[in-house]
């Protein structure tokens, strides 16, 4: 196992299951507690070996809830909640009156790629294998936010959109947030040769000299995903110094990290998904 520790997330090791945790967010542990899972430690079998967080695959049920249990134990985390992950930019705003139907264990079919509360004692769960999982986090009003930004998502700006239902109603000051981008794939592996996906953001944003590059006689390009992220975040008004990135490929450390990408590239028969959970304490 690699230390992923770095200066922006601290690698935490417990029996055999390890996590991630941002080290801008454990200056506040007496208000939240978060963790970002590696693919260790759980009761899941190969490929999807062993901490896996995904229902819709050919995982057994009872080993994902195992799963969950395990987190949970683990951290210290209250009842978990989550809905269907679809690449949306859906934002469901959970609070005591309407959880109840987003349990975990009750494998929710309404589907939202983002969740807000204010209120305590509720872990939200996203999963990603590739994907960016972003917390947003409010010190002032301790208001959470964690949301699933794909590629999808991130041309649908819904990390942006959770900042603006922060803003609009519930008085976030885009100066105090808190913005802290998980492992996902990053540009040295994310990449195609398809002119019309290129399109896809060209059409969103115009500097493409800033964001994408070519390799293989200009056939095959890269795209920063994390370039354009971060840019849309400082240009709506959040402070740089306020944005952690763990910085960690998970594309190029897929033993330690679910990659769709190397599920695909390797043809295996199956995929699994980390979890990123937070809760207000």
């Amino acid at each position: 196992m690699k230390d992923y520790t770095n200066d922006q997330v601290t690698l935490i090791k417990e029996g055999d299951v390890y996590y991630l945790q941002f080290n801008i967010l454990n200056k506040y542990s007496d208000k939240l507690k978060h963790a970002i899972t590696l693919r260790h430690g759980g009761a899941s079998k190969y490929p999807i070996d062993t901490l896996n967080f995904r229902t819709t695959g050919n995982d057994k049920i009872e080993n994902v809830l195992e799963n969950v249990n395990i987190i949970s134990n683990v951290v210290g985390f209250s009842k978990i909640y989550k809905a269907k992950q679809k690449h949306t930019d859906n934002i469901l705003i959970l609070d005591n009156n309407n959880k109840k139907e987003y349990k975990f264990e009750n494998l929710s079919s309404d589907e939202y790629d983002g969740y807000i509360t204010k209120e305590k004692n509720i872990a939200t769960l996203v999963t990603t294998a590739d994907c960016n999982p972003i917390i947003i986090y409010d010190p002032k009003q301790n208001i959470i936010a964690n949301v699933h930004s794909g590629w999808a998502g991130t041309i649908k700006k819904i990390t942006i959109k959770a900042i603006k239902i922060l803003n609009e109603k519930f008085n976030s000051r885009l100066e105090d947030l808190i913005v802290c981008i998980g492992p996902s794939i990053r540009k040295c592996c994310f990449s195609s040769e398809d002119e019309l996906f290129k399109k896809k953001f060209t059409d969103i944003w115009n500097f493409e000299d800033e964001y994408i590059y070519y390799v293989e006689d200009k056939k095959r390009f890269h795209i920063d995903l994390l370039y354009v992220i971060k840019k849309d975040l400082i240009d709506m008004g959040i402070k740089k110094e306020n944005i952690a990135d763990a910085n960690i490929c998970t594309m190029c450390n897929s033993e330690d990290f679910f990659s769709y990408r190397t599920y695909t590239k390797n043809k295996l028969n199956d995929y699994g998904v980390m979890a990123t959970i937070v809760e207000l304490i």
